[in-house]
């Protein structure tokens, strides 16, 4: 199948099947301590940060999902749309496609005709930025869309199962390094569902790499995705099922990446359903949180001005998260520290040896 045709595929099962990790998302294993003797008001909340030498109205990312179809192009300008009225970066799906038939760059390039002044993040898998032509595909895809950082995709377990997948990664942090070095822009690796340990944390950040999505598992599941497009009885089919639920659930991925890290931000996404959602990434050390699958569907439910309606939604429920923990912007709410962690996650993190912090500064709850 052609990339482009598989992107559509992609696209339309996300769109219409049940394709998320919910019983592996631990976000609600996080209780937020509130602050009942708050003087502060939702619209007293500043959520503004810095993203790449560019101020943002909040840290919230619409993550990469499309590109690489004519039937992805409407749905890349709505999103760029708004989030240029929100002011928050864009990332753009996979963008493979259009280095294999560059009459299809246009369905990115879209992104930044429609919105020429907020960040805008390229992507390419990991499989395209190795060896010989890595450089030179990192570069295309970055000018493609006057690109303001490069996302490199860690997808092995959707490459194992998929039909037409390359399952070797063989000189990745290699070069990772190698783009650093070469590229005009930072670079940023994200998983795409399954999570980043530890381990992979100081691997990666050993690169030179400016972030780390740590995209994982509690939200969309390529596993299920390639499952679907897999006949039914193979063992390709079979194999996805397997794995359905392998990975780090995202909280415990946060964690677990912030503890591994010095100079790396963070980026918590993978079942990002909430501003709440988001503000609990943020408490556990992610300078961002990031979503597709929820922007996605917005705009099949409802076009430019659903997504903008669920961008509008997140911001609010972030301000009122900060309020009623007492906290009037994003510094002082992650300094605080004021969470507990519970079950399945506090289990997690225990066996991890990851308790390094705890809440504490208790005044005025």
């Amino acid at each position: 199948m052609k990339t482009s045709e598989r992107k559509l595929s992609h696209l339309m099962i996300a769109k219409e099947k049940d394709v998320e990790s919910k019983e592996w998302n631990w976000f609600n294993d996080i209780i937020l301590l509130h602050s009942a003797a708050s003087e502060i008001s939702p619209e007293d909340v500043k959520l503004s940060v810095d993203f790449l030498g560019k101020e943002i109205s909040a840290p919230i990312i619409i993550e990469g999902m499309t590109g690489g179809h004519e039937k992805a192009r409407e749905i890349n300008v709505a999103l760029a749309e708004a989030a240029r009225e929100v002011s928050i970066p864009l990332g753009l799906g996979s963008q493979r496609a259009a280095l294999e038939d560059p009459s299809l760059s246009s369905t990115f390039r879209a992104a930044r005709d429609a919105a020429p002044d907020i960040p805008i993040i390229a992507n390419l898998g990991a499989s395209h930025i190795i060896g010989a032509s890595g450089v030179e595909n990192a570069s295309k895809a970055i000018s493609m869309v006057e690109a303001d950082a490069l996302a490199v995709h860690l997808n092995l377990l959707q490459e194992i199962i998929q039909p037409e997948g390359s399952s070797s990664f063989k000189g990745l942090l290699d070069a990772l390094t190698n783009l650093v070095d070469q590229l005009d822009v930072p670079v940023i690796v994200k998983e795409i569902g399954v999570g980043i340990s530890k381990e992979t944390a100081a691997l990666l950040e050993a690169t030179g790499i400016a972030g780390i999505d740590v995209a994982g598992l509690g939200g969309t599941n390529w596993a299920i995705i390639e499952g679907y497009r897999s006949q039914e009885g193979s063992l390709m089919r079979s194999l996805a099922r397997t794995f359905e639920t392998w990975g780090i659930p995202t909280p415990a991925s946060i964690i677990e990446a912030v503890s591994a890290t010095e100079k790396a931000f963070i980026i918590g996404s993978g079942g990002v359903r909430s501003g709440l959602d988001a503000s609990k990434c943020i408490i556990l050390g992610a300078k961002y949180s990031g979503a597709a699958l929820p922007f996605l569907r917005a705009y099949y439910d409802g076009g430019k001005p659903a997504v903008l309606r669920l961008l509008n939604k997140f911001v609010i429920e972030m301000k009122t998260t900060l309020a009623l923990s007492g906290a009037s912007n994003l510094a002082q709410f992650r300094r605080r520290k004021r969470y507990l962690l519970k079950g399945r996650l506090l289990d997690w993190v225990l066996s991890r040896g990851l308790m390094k912090r705890v809440p504490q500064n208790t005044e005025n709850f």
